[in-house]
């Protein structure tokens, strides 16, 4: 293997260690001399290879967007460029609510700690997933769309990120979290739908998910928290 196959199995194995971490402990404050030891590496490996524990766990971060970009390229679609958005929402907040031991620290860490430096471009990656899914309703349009695909792609990010703290903190749980970003994402389109139909279509969506949204911001306290 050459250096740089070595280097890049090094760091997999971190990533891979960091994530194992995250899902027992439910936590990302693990040591990173933990780290490195689950990752049978020297000490000052991690911090060699990232610079910082911020570092590594932006990388599981950009990951996991790997991830939602693969499962959206190889997924089904849709004729209707309405129902690619709303495929893209689902893919997004169904993959995090089947998996909240692992997806809730890693994003409690993503909005509970500032980092001028990652962040911006982690966010930037997240923007760009939803100007894809957008794509096709911009081109399908038969005029300008009343917002520009820019501004509805940070609408759909904010309304994401928003549902993502919520269910983060438990005030929602995994059933409401992909319902809630889901309406979210419906009232968007409906700002910007080009005819009749879609407007129906969305309107009698947002009808049938409203009763599984919450109507309170009340904690929902875990079971293994309160035992």
């Amino acid at each position: 293997m050459s250096r740089e196959g070595q280097k890049e199995d090094r760091r997999t194995r971190i990533l891979d260690a960091a994530e194992a971490l995250i899902r027992q402990t439910g936590a990302t404050d693990f040591p990173m001399t933990v780290l490195a030891e689950r990752a049978a590496l020297s000490g000052p490996t991690p911090y060699n290879l990232f610079g910082s524990k911020g570092a590594i766990l932006y990388a599981l971060l950009n990951r996991s967007l790997d991830d939602l970009f693969n499962d959206v390229e190889h997924g089904a679609h849709s004729d209707d460029p309405v129902e690619v958005v709303v495929e893209a929402t689902l893919t997004a907040a169904d993959a995090f609510a089947a998996d909240p031991q692992y997806y809730r620290p890693l994003y409690g860490f993503l909005l509970g700690v500032q980092d001028p430096v990652h962040r911006p471009a982690f966010m930037e990656r997240c923007l760009t997933y939803w100007k894809q899914a957008l794509a096709p309703l911009a081109t399908a349009a038969p005029q300008p769309l009343a917002v520009p695909i820019e501004q509805i792609g940070r609408l759909l990010v904010i309304n994401y990120v928003g549902a993502l703290d919520q269910w983060c903190k438990s005030e929602l749980d995994d059933v409401q979290f992909p319902s809630q970003v889901l309406y979210g994402t419906l009232v968007q389109l409906l700002a910007v739908a080009t005819n009749e139909r879609q407007r129906n279509a969305l309107t009698a969506r947002m009808r049938n998910l409203a009763p599984r949204l919450p109507k309170h911001f009340a904690i929902r306290v875990r079971a293994a928290a309160a035992a």
